[in-house]
Protein backbone atom coordinates (compact mmCIF):
# COMPACT_ATOMS: atom_id res chain seq x y z
CA UNK A 1 0.00 0.00 0.00
CA UNK A 2 1.49 3.48 -0.80
CA UNK A 3 1.95 5.39 2.26
CA UNK A 4 1.79 9.44 2.39
CA UNK A 5 4.43 10.67 4.47
CA UNK A 6 1.87 11.87 7.31
CA UNK A 7 5.19 13.24 10.14
CA UNK A 8 3.78 14.36 14.24
CA UNK A 9 4.71 17.66 14.59
CA UNK A 10 5.31 20.28 17.63
CA UNK A 11 2.07 21.24 20.07
CA UNK A 12 1.32 24.59 21.68
CA UNK A 13 2.99 24.46 25.20
CA UNK A 14 1.48 25.81 28.55
CA UNK A 15 4.28 27.31 30.33
CA UNK A 16 3.29 28.22 33.79
CA UNK A 17 6.28 29.85 36.05
CA UNK A 18 7.26 31.82 39.05
CA UNK A 19 7.38 34.53 36.35
CA UNK A 20 5.74 37.32 38.82
CA UNK A 21 8.07 36.72 41.46
CA UNK A 22 10.69 37.20 38.71
CA UNK A 23 9.32 40.65 37.16
CA UNK A 24 8.93 41.45 40.89
CA UNK A 25 12.69 41.14 40.95
CA UNK A 26 13.73 42.59 37.82
CA UNK A 27 11.78 45.73 38.25
CA UNK A 28 14.30 46.43 41.06
CA UNK A 29 17.15 45.31 39.52
CA UNK A 30 19.53 46.82 36.80
CA UNK A 31 19.13 44.70 33.34
CA UNK A 32 21.77 46.22 31.58
CA UNK A 33 24.71 43.44 30.91
CA UNK A 34 27.13 44.15 32.84
CA UNK A 35 30.24 42.09 32.29
CA UNK A 36 32.35 41.07 35.53
CA UNK A 37 36.02 39.38 35.63
CA UNK A 38 34.89 37.17 38.05
CA UNK A 39 32.22 34.61 38.58
CA UNK A 40 30.42 34.16 41.75
CA UNK A 41 30.13 30.38 43.20
CA UNK A 42 27.03 28.98 44.79
CA UNK A 43 26.46 25.94 46.87
CA UNK A 44 23.50 23.66 47.25
CA UNK A 45 23.32 20.59 49.24
CA UNK A 46 19.52 19.03 49.66
CA UNK A 47 20.65 17.27 52.61
CA UNK A 48 22.88 19.89 54.89
CA UNK A 49 21.73 23.13 53.52
CA UNK A 50 19.28 26.13 54.47
CA UNK A 51 17.96 28.14 52.25
CA UNK A 52 18.74 30.65 55.05
CA UNK A 53 22.33 30.69 54.79
CA UNK A 54 24.46 32.46 52.03
CA UNK A 55 24.93 29.76 49.87
CA UNK A 56 29.12 30.97 48.96
CA UNK A 57 30.70 28.06 50.53
CA UNK A 58 30.06 24.14 50.47
CA UNK A 59 30.04 24.33 54.42
CA UNK A 60 27.07 26.56 54.30
CA UNK A 61 25.06 25.69 51.27
CA UNK A 62 21.82 26.55 50.24
CA UNK A 63 19.48 23.32 50.25
CA UNK A 64 17.51 24.38 47.34
CA UNK A 65 18.45 24.84 43.63
CA UNK A 66 15.74 27.67 43.28
CA UNK A 67 17.34 29.21 46.12
CA UNK A 68 20.68 29.74 44.59
CA UNK A 69 19.01 30.75 40.86
CA UNK A 70 17.22 33.82 43.45
CA UNK A 71 20.38 34.30 44.51
CA UNK A 72 22.21 35.37 41.22
CA UNK A 73 21.95 38.65 39.21
CA UNK A 74 21.29 39.70 35.90
CA UNK A 75 24.08 40.33 33.65
CA UNK A 76 26.67 39.12 36.19
CA UNK A 77 28.13 35.50 35.78
CA UNK A 78 27.58 32.96 38.30
CA UNK A 79 28.03 29.10 39.29
CA UNK A 80 25.31 26.82 40.95
CA UNK A 81 27.36 23.71 42.64
CA UNK A 82 24.75 21.62 43.49
CA UNK A 83 26.03 18.47 45.88
CA UNK A 84 24.53 15.15 44.53
CA UNK A 85 21.07 13.68 45.23
CA UNK A 86 17.30 14.12 44.48
CA UNK A 87 15.74 17.62 44.10
CA UNK A 88 11.63 18.23 44.12
CA UNK A 89 11.72 21.21 42.30
CA UNK A 90 10.73 22.59 39.26
CA UNK A 91 12.87 25.90 38.70
CA UNK A 92 12.53 28.96 36.98
CA UNK A 93 15.62 31.01 35.78
CA UNK A 94 15.32 34.11 36.32
CA UNK A 95 18.22 36.23 35.19
CA UNK A 96 21.27 35.83 32.34
CA UNK A 97 24.69 35.93 32.38
CA UNK A 98 27.07 38.42 31.35
CA UNK A 99 28.43 37.03 28.33
CA UNK A 100 29.87 33.72 27.34
CA UNK A 101 32.52 33.71 29.84
CA UNK A 102 30.84 34.75 32.28
CA UNK A 103 27.63 32.73 32.18
CA UNK A 104 24.98 31.34 34.60
CA UNK A 105 25.73 28.01 35.00
CA UNK A 106 24.23 24.96 36.61
CA UNK A 107 26.29 22.15 37.57
CA UNK A 108 27.07 19.15 39.65
CA UNK A 109 29.51 19.05 42.48
CA UNK A 110 32.53 17.34 42.94
CA UNK A 111 30.71 14.51 40.28
CA UNK A 112 28.08 13.76 41.70
CA UNK A 113 24.42 12.31 40.29
CA UNK A 114 22.18 15.12 40.49
CA UNK A 115 18.20 14.40 39.55
CA UNK A 116 15.78 16.76 39.17
CA UNK A 117 12.47 14.81 39.71
CA UNK A 118 9.39 15.93 38.64
CA UNK A 119 7.43 13.79 41.26
CA UNK A 120 5.87 15.98 43.77
CA UNK A 121 8.02 18.60 42.98
CA UNK A 122 7.66 22.23 44.08
CA UNK A 123 6.51 25.39 42.27
CA UNK A 124 4.00 22.08 40.77
CA UNK A 125 2.09 23.95 38.47
CA UNK A 126 4.80 24.86 36.13
CA UNK A 127 5.14 22.74 33.37
CA UNK A 128 8.45 22.41 32.77
CA UNK A 129 11.18 21.19 34.92
CA UNK A 130 13.41 24.27 34.17
CA UNK A 131 11.75 26.86 32.08
CA UNK A 132 14.23 29.94 31.11
CA UNK A 133 12.54 32.93 29.01
CA UNK A 134 14.08 35.10 26.73
CA UNK A 135 17.36 34.50 29.14
CA UNK A 136 21.39 34.17 27.81
CA UNK A 137 24.40 33.18 28.26
CA UNK A 138 23.13 30.24 30.49
CA UNK A 139 24.89 26.61 31.05
CA UNK A 140 22.87 23.73 31.91
CA UNK A 141 25.79 20.51 32.94
CA UNK A 142 25.04 17.24 33.97
CA UNK A 143 22.02 17.76 35.64
CA UNK A 144 19.58 14.29 35.50
CA UNK A 145 16.30 15.84 34.52
CA UNK A 146 13.08 13.37 35.57
CA UNK A 147 9.63 12.07 35.69
CA UNK A 148 7.66 14.86 34.75
CA UNK A 149 4.26 13.45 33.36
CA UNK A 150 1.17 15.72 32.91
CA UNK A 151 -0.06 17.39 29.82
CA UNK A 152 2.34 19.61 27.64
CA UNK A 153 4.97 18.19 30.37
CA UNK A 154 8.58 19.54 29.66
CA UNK A 155 11.88 18.26 30.71
CA UNK A 156 14.09 21.96 30.09
CA UNK A 157 12.44 24.71 28.14
CA UNK A 158 14.10 28.24 26.59
CA UNK A 159 11.48 30.33 24.88
CA UNK A 160 11.64 33.63 23.87
CA UNK A 161 14.61 34.94 22.42
CA UNK A 162 18.44 35.22 23.62
CA UNK A 163 21.86 34.09 22.59
CA UNK A 164 24.61 31.40 23.95
CA UNK A 165 22.95 29.05 25.93
CA UNK A 166 24.34 25.41 26.46
CA UNK A 167 22.65 22.46 27.55
CA UNK A 168 25.27 19.45 28.11
CA UNK A 169 25.79 16.31 29.64
CA UNK A 170 22.59 15.92 30.95
CA UNK A 171 20.19 12.53 31.11
CA UNK A 172 16.24 13.72 30.78
CA UNK A 173 14.23 10.72 31.13
CA UNK A 174 10.54 9.80 31.96
CA UNK A 175 8.62 13.44 30.64
CA UNK A 176 5.63 12.64 29.04
CA UNK A 177 1.82 13.30 28.60
CA UNK A 178 0.74 10.37 30.32
CA UNK A 179 2.09 7.01 31.98
CA UNK A 180 0.17 4.90 29.49
CA UNK A 181 3.28 3.65 27.15
CA UNK A 182 0.11 2.08 25.07
CA UNK A 183 -2.10 5.37 24.51
CA UNK A 184 -2.23 6.75 21.15
CA UNK A 185 -2.40 10.59 21.08
CA UNK A 186 -4.63 13.43 19.77
CA UNK A 187 -2.95 16.46 18.48
CA UNK A 188 -3.56 17.92 21.96
CA UNK A 189 -1.23 15.95 23.84
CA UNK A 190 2.35 16.75 24.19
CA UNK A 191 5.37 16.64 25.68
CA UNK A 192 8.82 18.10 25.07
CA UNK A 193 11.88 16.80 26.83
CA UNK A 194 14.19 19.54 25.30
CA UNK A 195 12.99 22.47 23.58
CA UNK A 196 14.06 25.72 23.07
CA UNK A 197 11.07 27.63 21.00
CA UNK A 198 11.90 31.12 19.30
CA UNK A 199 8.46 32.90 19.33
CA UNK A 200 9.75 36.36 19.32
CA UNK A 201 11.19 38.56 16.42
CA UNK A 202 14.36 38.29 17.74
CA UNK A 203 15.62 34.65 17.58
CA UNK A 204 17.46 32.37 20.18
CA UNK A 205 20.77 32.24 18.66
CA UNK A 206 24.03 30.47 19.66
CA UNK A 207 22.70 27.06 20.84
CA UNK A 208 24.74 24.29 21.70
CA UNK A 209 23.04 21.18 22.72
CA UNK A 210 25.78 18.41 23.02
CA UNK A 211 26.48 14.85 24.75
CA UNK A 212 23.18 14.33 26.38
CA UNK A 213 20.80 11.46 26.95
CA UNK A 214 17.36 11.72 26.07
CA UNK A 215 15.21 8.76 26.31
CA UNK A 216 12.48 6.64 27.61
CA UNK A 217 9.83 9.91 26.60
CA UNK A 218 6.04 9.88 25.90
CA UNK A 219 5.77 12.63 23.52
CA UNK A 220 2.49 12.50 21.79
CA UNK A 221 2.43 14.70 19.09
CA UNK A 222 6.12 16.34 19.97
CA UNK A 223 9.45 15.20 19.95
CA UNK A 224 12.91 14.20 21.99
CA UNK A 225 14.75 17.55 21.13
CA UNK A 226 13.41 20.43 19.96
CA UNK A 227 14.44 23.42 17.86
CA UNK A 228 10.70 25.52 16.93
CA UNK A 229 10.41 28.97 15.32
CA UNK A 230 12.93 31.50 15.27
CA UNK A 231 15.92 29.87 16.10
CA UNK A 232 19.36 29.97 14.54
CA UNK A 233 22.72 29.28 14.57
CA UNK A 234 22.49 25.83 16.05
CA UNK A 235 24.76 22.90 17.06
CA UNK A 236 23.67 19.61 18.36
CA UNK A 237 25.98 16.77 18.83
CA UNK A 238 26.75 13.78 20.22
CA UNK A 239 23.42 12.91 21.80
CA UNK A 240 21.58 9.84 22.36
CA UNK A 241 18.70 10.13 21.85
CA UNK A 242 16.73 6.72 22.08
CA UNK A 243 13.07 4.91 23.21
CA UNK A 244 11.30 8.45 22.08
CA UNK A 245 7.55 7.86 21.00
CA UNK A 246 7.64 10.23 18.27
CA UNK A 247 10.31 12.06 16.62
CA UNK A 248 14.17 12.12 18.15
CA UNK A 249 15.47 15.17 16.85
CA UNK A 250 12.80 18.40 15.13
CA UNK A 251 14.19 21.41 13.24
CA UNK A 252 10.46 22.94 12.80
CA UNK A 253 8.92 25.99 10.42
CA UNK A 254 6.13 27.90 9.72
CA UNK A 255 3.83 26.68 12.44
CA UNK A 256 1.77 29.47 13.58
CA UNK A 257 1.77 28.52 17.64
CA UNK A 258 5.66 28.51 17.30
CA UNK A 259 6.06 32.18 15.93
CA UNK A 260 3.95 35.27 14.57
CA UNK A 261 6.00 36.55 12.54
CA UNK A 262 6.18 34.60 9.48
CA UNK A 263 9.71 35.67 8.36
CA UNK A 264 11.55 34.28 10.77
CA UNK A 265 9.33 31.36 11.95
CA UNK A 266 11.70 28.21 10.71
CA UNK A 267 15.00 26.85 12.30
CA UNK A 268 17.96 27.50 10.28
CA UNK A 269 21.37 28.03 9.94
CA UNK A 270 21.91 24.61 12.25
CA UNK A 271 24.18 21.49 12.17
CA UNK A 272 22.65 18.07 13.75
CA UNK A 273 25.85 16.10 13.68
CA UNK A 274 27.37 12.91 15.24
CA UNK A 275 24.07 11.90 17.31
CA UNK A 276 22.89 8.46 17.94
CA UNK A 277 19.49 8.08 17.22
CA UNK A 278 17.31 4.87 17.96
CA UNK A 279 13.79 3.31 18.62
CA UNK A 280 11.96 6.46 18.13
CA UNK A 281 8.85 5.36 16.63
CA UNK A 282 5.22 7.11 17.13
CA UNK A 283 2.24 4.85 17.35
CA UNK A 284 0.04 6.91 15.23
CA UNK A 285 2.07 8.28 12.13
CA UNK A 286 5.26 8.12 10.18
CA UNK A 287 7.84 9.40 11.69
CA UNK A 288 11.76 10.26 11.31
CA UNK A 289 14.67 9.78 13.78
CA UNK A 290 16.12 12.99 12.77
CA UNK A 291 13.50 15.57 10.76
CA UNK A 292 13.46 18.89 9.69
CA UNK A 293 10.31 20.38 9.07
CA UNK A 294 10.21 23.31 7.08
CA UNK A 295 13.69 24.12 8.07
CA UNK A 296 16.89 26.21 6.24
CA UNK A 297 20.32 25.63 5.57
CA UNK A 298 20.83 22.70 8.56
CA UNK A 299 23.49 20.10 7.90
CA UNK A 300 22.31 16.65 9.15
CA UNK A 301 25.77 14.69 9.05
CA UNK A 302 27.65 11.93 10.46
CA UNK A 303 24.86 10.66 12.67
CA UNK A 304 23.82 6.75 13.45
CA UNK A 305 19.76 5.92 12.85
CA UNK A 306 18.95 2.68 13.82
CA UNK A 307 15.16 0.73 14.87
CA UNK A 308 13.34 4.28 13.91
CA UNK A 309 10.11 4.65 11.92
CA UNK A 310 12.14 6.63 9.08
CA UNK A 311 15.79 7.10 9.63
CA UNK A 312 16.29 10.50 8.78
CA UNK A 313 13.90 13.14 6.80
CA UNK A 314 13.59 16.00 5.63
CA UNK A 315 9.68 17.72 4.95
CA UNK A 316 7.43 20.46 4.45
CA UNK A 317 4.08 19.79 6.51
CA UNK A 318 2.78 22.99 5.77
CA UNK A 319 1.89 24.66 2.70
CA UNK A 320 2.82 27.05 0.51
CA UNK A 321 6.61 27.07 2.00
CA UNK A 322 9.84 25.41 1.57
CA UNK A 323 12.57 23.84 3.20
CA UNK A 324 15.66 24.70 1.47
CA UNK A 325 19.63 23.91 1.92
CA UNK A 326 19.21 20.37 3.67
CA UNK A 327 22.17 18.60 3.73
CA UNK A 328 21.51 15.24 4.84
CA UNK A 329 25.36 13.80 4.48
CA UNK A 330 27.73 10.91 5.88
CA UNK A 331 25.30 8.97 8.08
CA UNK A 332 24.95 5.68 8.68
CA UNK A 333 21.21 4.55 8.71
CA UNK A 334 19.73 0.58 9.01
CA UNK A 335 16.78 -0.89 10.19
CA UNK A 336 14.12 1.56 9.94
CA UNK A 337 10.67 0.63 9.32
CA UNK A 338 9.93 2.58 6.87
CA UNK A 339 12.26 4.30 3.85
CA UNK A 340 15.85 5.04 5.50
CA UNK A 341 15.80 8.47 3.98
CA UNK A 342 12.65 10.51 3.05
CA UNK A 343 12.90 13.85 1.32
CA UNK A 344 10.24 15.97 0.23
CA UNK A 345 6.85 17.78 0.72
CA UNK A 346 3.13 16.71 1.12
CA UNK A 347 1.53 19.36 0.51
CA UNK A 348 0.76 20.24 -2.96
CA UNK A 349 2.21 24.03 -3.45
CA UNK A 350 5.44 23.02 -1.14
CA UNK A 351 8.54 21.33 -1.90
CA UNK A 352 12.13 20.65 -0.50
CA UNK A 353 14.56 22.69 -2.28
CA UNK A 354 18.53 23.19 -3.11
CA UNK A 355 19.51 20.00 -0.84
CA UNK A 356 21.39 16.91 -0.98
CA UNK A 357 21.97 13.43 0.04
CA UNK A 358 24.94 12.31 -0.08
CA UNK A 359 27.69 10.02 1.18
CA UNK A 360 25.25 7.92 3.50
CA UNK A 361 25.37 4.24 3.91
CA UNK A 362 22.10 3.14 4.28
CA UNK A 363 20.69 -0.98 5.00
CA UNK A 364 18.26 -3.00 5.12
CA UNK A 365 15.72 -0.21 5.72
CA UNK A 366 11.50 -0.61 5.19
CA UNK A 367 11.72 -3.66 7.74
CA UNK A 368 7.93 -3.74 7.95
CA UNK A 369 7.78 -5.31 4.62
CA UNK A 370 5.62 -4.52 1.63
CA UNK A 371 5.82 -1.25 -0.58
CA UNK A 372 8.89 0.89 0.43
CA UNK A 373 12.28 1.74 -0.38
CA UNK A 374 15.60 2.60 0.74
CA UNK A 375 15.29 6.60 -0.05
CA UNK A 376 11.69 7.98 -1.07
CA UNK A 377 10.95 11.19 -2.31
CA UNK A 378 8.03 13.84 -2.37
CA UNK A 379 7.73 16.92 -3.70
CA UNK A 380 11.04 18.09 -4.23
CA UNK A 381 13.22 20.56 -6.58
CA UNK A 382 17.02 20.37 -7.02
CA UNK A 383 17.93 17.72 -4.90
CA UNK A 384 21.03 16.11 -5.50
CA UNK A 385 21.45 12.18 -4.47
CA UNK A 386 24.98 11.10 -4.82
CA UNK A 387 27.86 8.69 -3.70
CA UNK A 388 25.61 6.91 -1.36
CA UNK A 389 25.38 3.28 -0.49
CA UNK A 390 21.94 1.73 -0.69
CA UNK A 391 21.49 -1.88 0.23
CA UNK A 392 17.96 -3.15 0.01
CA UNK A 393 16.46 -5.90 1.73
CA UNK A 394 13.54 -5.93 -0.49
CA UNK A 395 14.94 -5.07 -3.40
CA UNK A 396 13.30 -1.62 -3.82
CA UNK A 397 16.15 1.03 -4.06
CA UNK A 398 15.00 4.09 -4.91
CA UNK A 399 10.59 5.66 -4.95
CA UNK A 400 9.40 8.59 -6.18
CA UNK A 401 5.71 8.54 -4.77
CA UNK A 402 3.07 8.74 -6.47
CA UNK A 403 0.84 12.23 -6.67
CA UNK A 404 4.15 13.93 -5.82
CA UNK A 405 6.66 15.44 -8.41
CA UNK A 406 10.30 15.28 -8.34
CA UNK A 407 12.03 18.18 -10.43
CA UNK A 408 15.25 19.06 -11.49
CA UNK A 409 16.57 15.65 -9.94
CA UNK A 410 20.54 14.83 -9.99
CA UNK A 411 21.60 11.01 -8.82
CA UNK A 412 24.73 9.30 -9.82
CA UNK A 413 27.58 7.54 -8.60
CA UNK A 414 25.68 5.57 -6.05
CA UNK A 415 26.09 2.10 -5.46
CA UNK A 416 22.94 -0.08 -5.27
CA UNK A 417 22.32 -3.68 -3.79
CA UNK A 418 19.62 -5.84 -2.95
CA UNK A 419 19.11 -8.98 -1.44
CA UNK A 420 18.58 -10.49 -4.09
CA UNK A 421 22.08 -10.16 -5.35
CA UNK A 422 20.60 -9.32 -9.01
CA UNK A 423 21.31 -6.00 -10.82
CA UNK A 424 18.45 -7.10 -12.89
CA UNK A 425 16.14 -7.16 -9.84
CA UNK A 426 17.00 -3.56 -8.79
CA UNK A 427 13.54 -1.77 -8.67
CA UNK A 428 13.11 1.81 -8.77
CA UNK A 429 9.64 3.04 -8.35
CA UNK A 430 8.88 6.43 -10.34
CA UNK A 431 6.35 8.66 -10.57
CA UNK A 432 6.99 11.59 -12.58
CA UNK A 433 6.54 8.63 -15.83
CA UNK A 434 4.24 6.44 -13.48
CA UNK A 435 6.83 3.48 -14.63
CA UNK A 436 8.62 0.75 -11.73
CA UNK A 437 12.29 -0.08 -13.76
CA UNK A 438 12.72 -3.51 -13.09
CA UNK A 439 16.46 -3.29 -13.01
CA UNK A 440 19.56 -0.30 -12.42
CA UNK A 441 20.07 -0.10 -16.35
CA UNK A 442 16.41 0.28 -17.22
CA UNK A 443 16.34 3.01 -15.10
CA UNK A 444 19.01 4.84 -16.25
CA UNK A 445 18.20 4.02 -20.09
CA UNK A 446 14.56 5.93 -18.97
CA UNK A 447 15.69 8.72 -16.87
CA UNK A 448 19.12 9.56 -17.65
CA UNK A 449 19.70 9.14 -14.10
CA UNK A 450 22.44 6.72 -12.16
CA UNK A 451 24.63 6.97 -15.59
CA UNK A 452 28.14 6.47 -13.27
CA UNK A 453 26.07 4.27 -10.77
CA UNK A 454 26.89 0.42 -9.95
CA UNK A 455 25.45 -2.19 -8.62
CA UNK A 456 27.75 -4.65 -6.38
CA UNK A 457 27.88 -5.59 -2.48
CA UNK A 458 29.54 -3.43 -0.39
CA UNK A 459 30.98 -5.61 1.77
CA UNK A 460 29.65 -3.72 5.34
CA UNK A 461 31.54 -5.11 8.26
CA UNK A 462 28.57 -6.40 9.47
CA UNK A 463 24.47 -5.97 9.59
CA UNK A 464 25.04 -3.11 11.86
CA UNK A 465 28.38 -2.01 11.95
CA UNK A 466 28.23 -0.09 8.15
CA UNK A 467 32.02 0.66 7.66
CA UNK A 468 33.41 -0.67 4.45
CA UNK A 469 35.84 -4.30 4.22
CA UNK A 470 38.89 -3.55 2.77
CA UNK A 471 37.25 -5.28 -0.94
CA UNK A 472 34.48 -2.99 -0.85
CA UNK A 473 33.76 -1.40 -4.36
CA UNK A 474 32.91 1.49 -2.86
CA UNK A 475 36.53 2.66 -1.78
CA UNK A 476 37.49 5.33 -4.34
CA UNK A 477 34.51 4.93 -6.63
CA UNK A 478 32.51 8.47 -5.46
CA UNK A 479 32.41 11.17 -7.58
CA UNK A 480 35.55 12.62 -8.84
CA UNK A 481 34.58 16.28 -8.88
CA UNK A 482 33.31 15.92 -5.48
CA UNK A 483 32.96 18.85 -3.08
CA UNK A 484 34.13 19.08 -0.11
CA UNK A 485 31.58 20.49 2.51
CA UNK A 486 32.58 23.02 5.04
CA UNK A 487 34.10 21.34 8.14
CA UNK A 488 33.07 17.83 6.10
CA UNK A 489 34.40 14.15 7.82
CA UNK A 490 33.30 10.96 7.53
CA UNK A 491 31.08 8.85 10.04
CA UNK A 492 34.70 8.46 12.52
CA UNK A 493 35.70 12.01 12.26
CA UNK A 494 38.48 11.70 10.40
CA UNK A 495 39.06 13.42 6.89
CA UNK A 496 36.56 12.75 3.98
CA UNK A 497 38.59 12.04 1.41
CA UNK A 498 41.72 9.92 1.13
CA UNK A 499 43.96 8.53 -1.20
CA UNK A 500 42.73 11.32 -3.50
CA UNK A 501 39.03 10.19 -4.25
CA UNK A 502 36.23 9.73 -1.94
CA UNK A 503 34.69 7.25 -1.32
CA UNK A 504 31.28 5.71 -1.48
CA UNK A 505 28.95 5.95 1.49
CA UNK A 506 29.47 7.36 5.06
CA UNK A 507 33.24 5.82 5.67
CA UNK A 508 36.07 6.81 4.31
CA UNK A 509 39.13 3.73 4.54
CA UNK A 510 42.58 4.33 3.76
CA UNK A 511 42.71 1.14 1.46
Amino acid sequence: MRKTLLIACSGLLILSACKKEAEEKLKNTTTTAVTTSSVTNYYVNGSTGSDANAGTSDTLPLKTIQAALWKTSDGVGATIWVAAGTYKEKLWWPYSGADSTHPITLTNYNGGTVILDGVGASNGTQKAMIAAVSRSHVRINNITVANNTTSSAVGILFKGSGTDIQVTGCKIYNIGWTTDSTASPASTDNANPLMVWGDALASYNKVYIGSNQIYSCNTGYSEGLTMAGNVENFLIESNVVHHIRNIGIDMTGHYSWANANDSVNMARNGNVKYNIVYNCISPIALNGGIYVDGGKYINIEGNICYNNYAGISAGCENNNYTATGINIRDNFIYNSRNAGILVGSNQANSKVTYSTIMNNSLYKNNTDGGWGGEISLQNTDYVTIKNNIVYSASDIMMIALWGYSSTHLVSDYNLYYGASGSAASSTFDWYPTSTTYGSLAAFTAATGLDAHSTYGNPNYVSATNLHLGSTSPAINAGDPSFVLGYQEFDIDKQSRIQNSRVDKGADETAY
